[in-house]
């Protein structure tokens, strides 16, 4: 026995309004194509820094000066703060309940993010800056 409804489908007809990928889908195709970017990105910034255990300064400053290590660390920073920045509003979207500190939140998580990754890109620059 079924029971006669007017969902029809999730995608076409009278049910389109409640499938969650119409407004959720540029933020999920966000989400997923930085989290595939910092799966390399990540795995060749650890072996780069954990290839710098034990190197003098000048060594790691040479190492660092590099382009590809220090586009890969570069991007890997800034990319992975973009991504957390996203990732946390959700958090806040779904569990902060009160209206202004919610919108709170977000601008401080905003601004947090933001000086983190200006943090890491200078530290980059700055180590990897020639004496």
């Amino acid at each position: 026995m079924t029971v006669a409804t007017r969902f029809k489908s999730g995608r076409t007809g009278p049910g389109d309004a409640y499938v969650s990928d119409h407004s959720g889908s540029p933020h999920a195709r966000f989400m997923r194509l930085t989290s595939y970017a910092l799966v390399p990105l990540g795995m060749s910034s650890a072996w780069w820094i954990l290839g710098l255990a034990g190197k003098p300064l000048e060594g790691v400053r040479a190492e660092i000066g590099r382009p590809i290590p220090a586009l890969v660390l570069l991007a890997f920073g800034v990319i992975g703060m973009i991504h957390a920045r996203r990732g946390m509003d959700d958090i806040i979207e779904d569990y902060v309940h009160d209206k202004a500190l919610k919108a709170q939140a977000i601008v401080a998580n905003t601004w947090a993010s933001r000086v983190i990754a200006a943090i890491w890109v200078l530290a980059i620059l700055l180590i990897a800056a020639p004496k």
